[in-house]
């Protein structure tokens, strides 16, 4: 089938089009538009809670009518409880990191759903590739759409003629007058509108961001046989005049020597109780290695990886790449130490909390890294691993109470006004109060955090009220 002025392969794609093949499930755009009603009714004019939670589970019903009837019983299950741990940091808050992992969890749950059999190497495959091929996707369907050409004189003739320089014209003229005032008032002079009924520019955005997002999991089952194909062309491995195998086995003897010398310095200097040198603090010592000795693991991790196809067939080439990995485990280790020291002088921030969760990640991968060269697995498996890792932490960070934990930590030594203590969120007020009622000092002179409150069930959020009642706690007992 050709559409005229539509490329056959565009108009091939456009699930419209198609009539010989009807899809697995409901149409995607009156899923679309239901979607975008119950993000207005649960997001707009209310502060980020419960409600963006429950989108998401309607979401995720939205995908499952588009395929329903080619999915089983076990993927449904499967797609529900991955959708369910991922949404259920946004009962606790609502910010960046519990968004974006809900939005992970519904990409997973839709690839799970709208693939056509239990393969899960084809849905992770699927999964890294659909932000990309899912933009691609909503461009096709954009350009692709086509609808029967009325007859010219009619009615719905003169609605189709009409329909775009009223729908986009109407659009620029909110954008404008959402931007200008005196665009604001010609409309309201001209017209005699009441602009209070024209949608504002933040909802209009909101709207935009949500079909943005959503449109490709709607249309994911078409989009699975692309995403699930395996690549044809061989991966090329790296090659670097500087990366071979008699510069890989020199640079792990050279590496080696030097990683002992500073594992030695620190079991002696941090461990052993060494008398650090004269004019020198512990402190001093442990804020200028933390960060650095980071990132030399990092990269110690990164080479490790890349120096693998180069080591030959020698065992003692691939025992230097072990004690070196292992080394870089201790040298992370040893940062942990340093930034502990540091912390104990100059208090806790959300740099720092990053820094330790950081650190921990980094020395699972090293060891990651271990297992992958001692069970001679591919790199793709260690990639595999330290992606869900990664995902494992985040994932846990956004369930801890930071603001509070560091509030906590800094307030513990009976320090008064630190500046701050008063610039973090509302997860440190109890923390805070907790010290003024027991010492009878403020913290915080003008400005302070404080705490919201919820008056709509699509606000209501397990941290804040849980904030409240530790509040409420504190007053009591005065």
């Amino acid at each position: 089938m050709v559409v005229r002025g539509v490329p056959r392969r565009l108009a091939n794609d456009a699930w419209w089009l198609d009539d010989e093949d009807p899809p697995k499930g409901l149409r995607a755009w009156p899923l679309l538009i239901l979607a975008l009603s119950c993000a207005d009714l649960l997001m707009w004019g209310f502060r980020p809670g419960a409600g963006i939670a429950l989108w998401f589970v309607l979401a995720n019903v939205a995908i499952v009518l588009t395929v329903y009837r080619g999915v089983d019983r076990r993927r449904m299950v499967l797609a529900a409880t991955i959708l369910f741990i991922a949404a259920a940091p946004l009962l606790e808050v609502v910010q960046f990191g519990t968004f974006a992992i809900a939005m992970i969890g519904l990409t997973a749950s839709a690839v799970i759903l709208a693939a056509p059999e239990w393969q899960p190497d084809n849905w992770l495959r699927a999964l890294c590739r659909l932000p990309g091929a899912g933009v691609v996707q909503t461009v096709r369907d954009l350009f692709a759409m086509r609808v029967p050409k009325p007859s010219k004189g009619t009615v719905r003739s003169t609605l189709f003629d009409w329909a775009l320089p009223v729908g986009v014209g109407g659009l620029f003229l909110i954008l404008f007058a959402a931007a200008n005032p005196i665009a604001d008032k010609w409309l309201a002079v001209l017209g005699q509108l009441d602009m209070d009924i024209l949608p504002e520019i933040g909802r209009v955005t909101l709207w935009s961001m949500v079909a943005g997002l959503l449109w490709p999991l709607l249309r994911l089952a078409p989009m699975m046989p692309n995403l699930t194909r395996p690549r044809t062309r061989q991966q090329r491995r790296l090659r670097s005049a500087f990366l071979n195998q008699r510069s890989v086995q020199r640079a792990l003897v050279v590496f080696n020597i030097i990683f002992l010398t500073q594992t030695t310095l620190d079991i002696g200097y941090l461990w052993g109780g060494a008398a650090l040198p004269d004019g020198m603090t512990y402190a001093e010592y442990a804020h200028r290695g933390a960060y650095p000795l980071l990132v030399t693991a990092v990269l110690a991790g990164l080479f490790a990886l890349l120096a693998q196809p180069h080591l030959g067939e020698a065992n003692w080439v691939r025992r230097l790449l072990y004690l070196w990995v292992a080394q870089t485990v201790l040298l992370v280790i040893s940062s942990i130490l340093r930034l502990d020291l540091y912390v104990d002088f100059y208090g806790l921030t959300r740099l720092r909390v990053a820094a330790f969760v950081w650190m921990v990640v980094v020395a699972l991968g090293l060891l990651l890294i271990l297992m992958q060269m001692i069970g001679r697995q591919s790199v793709g498996w260690f990639m595999q691993r330290a992606f869900g890792l990664g995902l494992v932490a985040i994932y846990c960070c956004n369930l801890v109470n930071i603001d509070g934990l560091i509030a906590r930590n800094n307030l513990a030594d009976l320090r008064t006004g630190d500046h701050y203590l008063c610039g973090l969120s509302e997860g440190a007020v109890p923390a805070i109060r907790a010290y003024e009622l027991r010492t009878g000092h403020a913290v915080c002179s003008s400005w302070r955090p404080y705490l919201s409150t919820r008056n709509d069930w699509r606000e209501w959020g397990y941290r804040n009220a849980r904030l409240h009642r530790s509040l409420a706690a504190l007053e009591d007992t005065q």
